[in-house]
């Protein structure tokens, strides 16, 4: 090693000593990722717990209803065809439901296995209860929890107490037992390494005998019981991790000792450089052939750019003989213009050189493929079936969405392809361009699938909205947009709670038109800034009228798109308008979709707004990217129930227990709730019923004209 000098040898293990820093960090972060995702899961499985039981509650509650009803003293048969109901309305987990006057168990359902305890005392039978258990339900006058413990009847499992008092005086005890392996069961627990202990560590749910190693924890408390569920920290996780980290450790000391041998080798190398610049100074004509051909080459991917690609499309559609056919993909990446504005144009071209390096050599069987400029590329196959175009598609989608690791970034990217055909739709180069083109975009509006091959409807269509784009600058300037209110009820009450704007074109022509047709269009034209604030000063002039008219004003709500936020001193024109109107922040609502929450760089904004006492509300939650979970981290003050779950009311399960579960998670971090689209009585019940009462939808109004809310209103 003596050719080399100590200064090099210096920075070589300092690099070495900052990658092992960084690699252990890398390391750190990838375990604790690790651990935060099996504690989400295992908060899942506590809630669902939770919920289980207050099922089970509910059956007490309701007995403890009806005898605070009735009296201990009713008929025993009016008694007992109680019982038999609310056994029969229960899940199948309940073993049985008592009362006991006095404390005596007079009364039971069912008697089959249960016999043992019939006419037994709870105050005096120590075996009916856990020691203390009894006195504790009497004195809390609330339910407790007994258990889970071995039952006089033998089986394993809990009771569900509450004490009845006539006055204050106590008069008996209403209860229900359950089986503890029916709830682990609907856990789905007994083949799970999740469990259940107390806080002295004495395990009530478990396929475990001991709980080795590291473990992952989450408080459950139930009335009188305080739990601890877990579940071990998967080794493997770790290992999984480690490995990862090893052979990055391994890339990187490998590009040191390249280097070291470069460093070797450097005498050897001038000389052949110095070679290689004779060899190319006597020969000029072959460097000029050599730049020309760079010409034709992108710079920063290293494929063939658009002027070679059109070159040479030209070439093969000329030589193409009568039978020949070929297939033109025309994609970019989905929201690429969001990495740019993020993270810098920097990371920008390395996504784009990495990804086109993967296409390049992902062995897919295209004639041609190139970069034609920014994100957008083509690859052009020959003779190939119409049928294997879905496999192509999913086979440069699968090669774009793999995740990519960027200035310490984890960047998941999708992307949307266009298809034309030759000699189907044309035998011109331009034109086969423009339809796959156009491809592309329809593509990006669908949900199904991210390609789409190019019809002459599609070109008809796009025709139309053109025109649609071409008249919009004029419609904003003579104001032929108009708003329409749908008013919001508290269904309890039966009053009108909020209203929601939304926007109409009466086209001078064609009528009055929704914005499902014309919304898109703005977006393109660049006018959704101006449209949304358009809205926002005919919101404020519409309430201040109806102000004059003695008319009080309810909070009106607006559909933000996520464009208006790039609006220059939005908070600052946002409040002028306010002003000038002479109206409070607390009468207006903004309503953002879930996308546009996810981003955290509105978060500013967004926080900025509710501290002006402005409501933000998240539209459509739950029917794009995010979970249940990332609902603590939105700045906002409402959730509004998407239609698509409102639809499946006693149509689908798994629709009502996701509203019961946005319902829940939205009562425990304090914010307000309302359901959209309700149409039926069915589905008003449902949403009443598991306290969600602030409706909007076609049951009570349908978007009423100005006029309409002004007759409404008085």
């Amino acid at each position: 090693m003596a050719f080399i000098n100590k200064k090099p040898l210096t920075i070589i293990l300092g690099f070495l000593v900052a990658l092992q820093l960084s690699l252990f960090y890398y390391y750190s972060l990838s375990v604790d990722r690790e651990y935060r995702a099996e504690k989400a899961d295992l908060s899942s499985h506590a809630v669902t717990l939770t919920s289980n039981l207050e099922e089970k509650v509910s059956i007490v509650k309701g007995v403890s209803s009806f005898i605070q009803t009735v009296g201990f003293d009713a008929t025993p048969t009016v008694i007992n065809q109680y019982l038999i109901t609310a056994y029969n309305n229960s899940s199948k987990n309940v073993m049985n439901i008592m009362i006991a006057p006095d404390g005596i168990i007079r009364y039971l359902y069912p008697l089959t296995g249960n016999t043992s305890i019939l006419n037994k005392s709870l105050l005096l039978d120590p075996v009916l209860s856990s020691p203390g258990m009894i006195q504790e339900t009497i004195r809390s006058r609330g339910i407790t929890i007994d258990g889970p413990r071995t039952l006089a009847q033998g089986d394993y499992g809990m009771v569900i107490r509450q004490a009845i008092y006539n006055g204050n005086t106590f008069a008996g005890i209403v209860s229900v037992t359950v089986r503890a392996d029916d709830i682990a069961e609907q856990l789905q627990l007994q083949d799970s390494p999740v469990y259940v202990m107390t806080q002295d560590h004495a395990l009530l749910f478990s396929n475990q005998t001991t709980m080795g190693g590291e473990q992952v924890t989450t408080p459950i408390e139930v009335y009188n019981q305080h739990w601890l569920m877990g579940i071990p920290f998967p080794v493997q996780k770790k290992w999984e991790v480690f490995r990862s980290v090893l052979w990055i450790d391994i890339a990187f000391l490998l590009v040191f000792a390249f280097i070291l041998y470069y460093f070797w080798h450097q005498g050897r190398f001038n000389t052949e450089l110095e070679r290689v610049v004779n060899i190319r100074t006597r020969d000029l004509r072959v460097s000029k052939r050599l730049y020309e051909k760079l010409a034709h080459y992108d710079s920063l991917t290293e494929i063939p750019n658009r002027r070679y690609f059109m070159d040479e499309f030209e070439r093969l559609l000329q030589s193409a003989d009568p039978m020949q056919t070929y297939t033109l993909f025309f994609f970019d990446l989905n929201r690429f213009k969001e990495i740019n504005d993020t993270l810098g144009h920097s990371t920008g071209d390395q996504v784009i050189k990495i990804l086109a390096g993967r296409l390049k050599n992902s062995h897919l069987p295209f004639k041609l493929f190139a970069r034609t400029g920014g994100d957008e590329f083509v690859m052009i196959f020959a003779d190939l079936a119409q049928e294997e175009i879905p496999q192509l598609a999913g086979q440069i989608s699968a090669k774009i969405s793999e995740t990519l690791l960027i200035a310490g970034a984890h960047l998941s990217l999708s992307t949307s392809i266009g298809v034309s055909l030759y000699p189907e739709h044309s035998l011109n180069k331009d034109d086969l361009l423009k339809f796959a083109d156009m491809s592309m975009y329809q593509a990006k509006s669908q949900e199904d699938r991210n390609y789409f091959i190019f019809d002459w409807e599609l070109r008809e269509k796009l025709e139309q909205k053109t025109m649609i784009a071409k008249y919009l600058h004029s419609a904003l300037e003579r104001e032929e947009f108009v708003l329409h209110y749908q008013p919001q009820i508290n269904a309890v009450t039966g009053k009108m709670i909020g209203m929601e704007a939304l926007i109409r074109w009466n086209h001078p022509e064609k009528g009055l038109i929704g914005p499902g047709t014309f919304i898109a269009a703005v977006e393109e034209a660049g006018l959704m800034i101006q449209l949304t604030d358009w809205v926002l000063r005919e919101v404020c002039r519409q309430l201040c009228e109806w102000r004059k008219m003695g008319i009080p004003l309810l909070r009106t709500s607006i559909n933000i798109s996520n464009s208006w936020f790039y609006n220059r001193n939005l908070i600052e024109n946002l409040l002028s308008v306010l002003d000038h109107y002479g109206l409070g922040t607390n009468v207006l609502e903004f309503e953002i979709t879930e996308s546009t929450a996810l981003l955290e760089e509105h978060y500013p904004l967004l926080q900025q707004m509710r501290d002006h006492g402005i409501i933000v509300s998240i539209d459509d939650f739950g029917t794009k990217y995010s979970s249940l979970n990332y609902l603590k981290h939105f700045p906002v003050n409402k959730i509004k129930i998407d239609r698509t779950f409102i639809t499946g009311i006693g149509i689908s399960s798994i629709d009502e227990t996701i509203i019961k579960s946005i319902v829940f998670v939205a009562s425990q971090l304090g914010y307000d709730l309302i359901a959209e689209g309700v149409e039926t009585v069915e589905q008003l019940e449902f949403l009443v019923k598991h306290d969600c009462p602030h409706i909007q939808g076609f049951y009570f109004f349908p978007p009423l004209p100005a006029e309409e809310i002004i007759k409404l209103a008085s």
